[in-house]
């Protein structure tokens, strides 16, 4: 028989109370599976250096600014710029600003230009504006690059190789260009009058074109019966509708559409008027049969 488990007995009155604990053995520094804990959030706690954060003197004022090698601009805070009443420059194109967080965008409308000082540095520098948090400047790529600044960590170090900023050039120079449209106020006359004059021909009347190449009219029509003759009289048109009439065979005629010549027996046409427009119908009538009775 197998043992039995560790079971803890409580004797009442009428009945025994009988409670049992069960547990499987993990080996360790293993686990089954993944823990899905309660809704409840709970605070892991992390140590983690700290950023290398400096201070800098902005148009004689001092300033917290976190160095990042990560960033591809020098960005002030909007707050410090209303502080320190910083000239705002209105960008001609607002660059996007892409963040670590994918889908986590941004946009730069305005930069502006302040007197910056740090250790042996003292110039006038170029800053794009943004909303950020906890620090009032960024210094990105562009300040490490210009001023050939070496940043370490244990213990946290900036180190200035350059006084004056350098050229932004070399190898390890890259073009950022922002994909905004341009529009151009003065250059739109001359694109519309452009598009007007390619669209023209396109949305001609029929009276202003002629038949496009290698269309003309040149097949023919056999007849079941070539020695019958049809039965004809001239076609006489509404008076409400010859002037229509006389424009839509004069525009014919010129544009080689149709061509006047001498026959015997001419197919006769019906002059319909289309329901709803001023329009007029033309229909040839070579299917219809000789009534004898009408003549027709």
């Amino acid at each position: 028989m197998a043992p039995l488990p560790d079971m803890d007995f409580v004797e009442t009155n009428t009945h025994y109370i009988v409670t049992e604990l069960n547990g499987v053995q993990v080996p360790a520094g293993k686990y089954p599976a993944l823990q899905r804990n309660s809704a409840t959030p709970k605070d892991f706690k992390r140590v983690i250096p700290r950023p290398v954060v400096i201070v800098v003197q902005v148009n004689g004022r001092p300033a917290r600014a976190l160095v990042d090698t990560g960033s591809l601009s020098d960005f002030m805070s909007s707050t410090l710029t209303e502080q320190i009443h910083a000239p705002r420059i209105e960008l001609a194109k607002p660059l996007s600003v892409q963040l670590a967080v994918q889908g986590s965008r941004s946009k730069v409308n305005y930069g502006t230009k302040v007197t910056f000082e740090y250790q042996t540095i003292r110039s006038e520098r170029y800053f794009d504006i943004i909303n950020l948090q906890n620090y009032d400047l960024i210094l990105g790529t562009p300040f490490l690059f210009q001023h050939k600044v070496m940043v370490g960590f244990n213990e946290s170090r900036v180190v200035i190789g350059s006084s004056e900023p350098v050229p932004i050039q070399g190898t390890q120079v890259q073009t950022l260009e922002s994909r905004a449209a341009d529009i151009l106020e003065d250059r739109l006359e001359d694109a519309r009058k452009r598009l007007y004059d390619l669209a023209k021909p396109l949305c001609a009347k029929a009276s202003e074109t002629r038949l496009p190449p290698l269309r003309v009219i040149n097949h023919s029509i056999p007849l079941i019966d070539p020695t019958k003759i049809y039965p004809w009289r001239p076609s006489r048109c509404p008076e409400a509708l010859r002037p229509q009439w006389a424009e839509k065979r004069k525009a014919y005629l010129a544009t080689g559409r149709w061509k006047v010549t001498s026959a015997g027996n001419t197919v006769p046409m019906l002059f319909i008027k289309k329901p709803g427009t001023d329009k007029l119908l033309v229909l040839t009538t070579a299917g219809y049969r000789w009534n004898p009775a009408t003549g027709f």
